[in-house]
């Protein structure tokens, strides 16, 4: 498989080098769709920054965390003792290149002695860190996939306690930059209201691309005319997708295969309401209905059908122009498909219904 390389995103570049280069203010929130490439717009603009910039990188996907002890092991890479003293020695002479860390570096006796007693011993020891990193460099924390930990509960919910330490460590401090990346807006959502983050937080919108994008990206890797449209009807600007479609022998056929796949995936979501709570069923229709002719819809709030299509990444729910969308144009198709059929069902069933009364003429 071919390395597809990192594709065009000066605007959201330069937003986030703005940001960095000011001292830090505000959380900053790094949204968009599923698969958008908002990590890997990271992992590229880590390798940009200038030397005076260090970075930490923790990423939450696919760990697994029930408790305090489990957030820990994966807020911080626990190094050896003469490791540890090197890295502090030299964090003022080692290159950039070098200083990107995956977890915060510490010693397994520093995470004996401190981080087994309470949160406040760890926000308190993070404090202490960026306090002294920031006298020779810029400290950048970057928290990948956080909505994991949303529900986890020490004496009361932990998401609420990091965020207000986040705070401490930008409005309140300006000691470190921290950017939070998440898909999931109902998290932002609910952060955002119970963390008091009104006036403390900034987004930051990572979108797919747009078809002009798209069509540069198809140009480079050698995409046809027809497979330039077969590529934008079914996957519009999901960098993912059109990277699949890149490494794929036959395009046409890998795009319709993955159209089948979702289409099932939505179909069985969204009918299996139909036994279990047909009201429920009938609402979430309604809200798919409004795809049937438009790409995007606004909103003032996220009702209890609508919640749902979200949590399921059915649709995406932007936090920053507050409108809702589906997650990607497969998705788009799927639920055009779906209320096609409902709407032949419904169809069918007047028309049986109308010759058993004898009404259908």
């Amino acid at each position: 498989m071919k390395r597809i390389e990192f594709h065009n995103r000066e605007e959201e570049i330069t937003e986030i080098m703005n940001i960095l280069s000011v001292e830090p203010i505000l959380i900053t929130f790094v949204c968009g769709p599923i698969n958008s490439g908002k990590t890997e717009l990271f992992d590229h603009l880590a390798k940009q920054l200038p030397k005076d910039h260090i970075v930490f990188y923790i990423n939450f996907r696919g760990k697994y965390i029930s408790d305090y002890s489990d957030f820990i092991r994966v807020l911080f890479k626990v190094e050896r003792e003469k490791d540890y003293k090197e890295i502090l020695k030299t964090i003022s002479e080692t290159p950039v290149e070098a200083l990107r860390f995956k977890g915060i570096p510490v010693t397994k006796s520093m995470m004996d002695a401190v981080f087994k007693k309470s949160y406040e011993d760890v926000f308190e020891f993070l404090e202490g860190y960026f306090t002294k990193l920031s006298e020779s460099r810029i400290p950048v924390l970057i928290v990948d996939e956080l909505q994991v930990i949303k529900d986890i509960k020490i004496d009361e919910l932990w998401i609420y306690k990091l965020f207000n330490f986040f705070i401490r460590l930008t409005k309140e401090l300006r000691l470190c930059h921290v950017f939070a990346i998440t898909s999931d807006s109902l998290f932002i959502e609910k952060v955002h209201g119970d963390a008091m983050l009104h006036g403390r937080c900034r987004y930051v919108l990572v979108d797919d691309f747009s078809k002009e994008v798209t069509m540069n990206f198809l140009e480079k890797h050698g995409f046809n005319k027809e497979e330039k449209e077969i590529a934008w009807h079914y996957c519009g600007g999901k960098p993912l997708s059109l990277v699949e479609l890149a490494n794929s022998e036959s395009r046409e056929g890998k795009a319709e295969e993955t159209f089948k796949i979702r289409k099932g995936q939505i179909e069985e979501i969204v009918y299996s309401l139909k036994e279990k709570n047909k009201k429920m069923f009938a609402a979430v229709l309604g809200v798919l209905s409004e795809f049937e002719e438009k790409d995007k819809t606004g909103y003032k709030y996220l009702r209890e059908e609508t919640r749902f299509l979200v949590e399921k990444n059915i649709l995406f729910a932007d936090p920053v122009n507050k409108e809702l969308r589906a997650q990607s144009m497969l998705d788009l198709l799927a639920i055009r498909d779906a209320i096609s059929r409902q709407k032949s069902s419904l169809f069918l069933l007047k028309i049986r219904k109308g010759i058993r009364s004898g009404d259908v003429r």
